[in-house]
């Protein structure tokens, strides 16, 4: 009977011990991915005032970006793509400005 119960607080402290590496490790990958969405976020308003819409974090040109999509006071809809390591803006503009599918979709109607 007290072998059971060693066994069974082995087994226990090897779960929370498994736990605790996998929240380490998460927040050491956190830390070397560069900023976070919060953190995007808060820059892409201080570019444009408004209310976001949309958040995706993507590869472009070899290097992360976040794309947030805010809808800004004015009612027009602004794109912000800011670099996700250095949290550089890169571009602002109308949503659909240099957008290929949008220009075949105005001349196919």
């Amino acid at each position: 009977m007290v072998k059971k119960v060693v066994e069974g607080s082995i087994r226990a402290g090897l779960v929370v011990t498994a736990g605790i590496t996998t929240a380490v490790s998460a927040q050491t990958v956190a830390a070397q991915t560069g900023l976070t969405e919060e953190q995007v976020i808060e820059i892409a308003l201080l570019e444009v005032d408004g209310e976001v819409q949309e958040v995706e974090r993507e590869q472009e040109d070899g290097i992360q970006i976040y794309e947030i999509e805010i809808l800004a006071s004015d009612g027009s809809e602004i794109e912000v793509e800011i670099n996700a390591e250095t949290g550089e803006v890169l571009e602002v503009e109308a949503d659909g400005e240099n957008d290929d599918h949008d220009c075949d979709k105005e001349q196919d109607a």
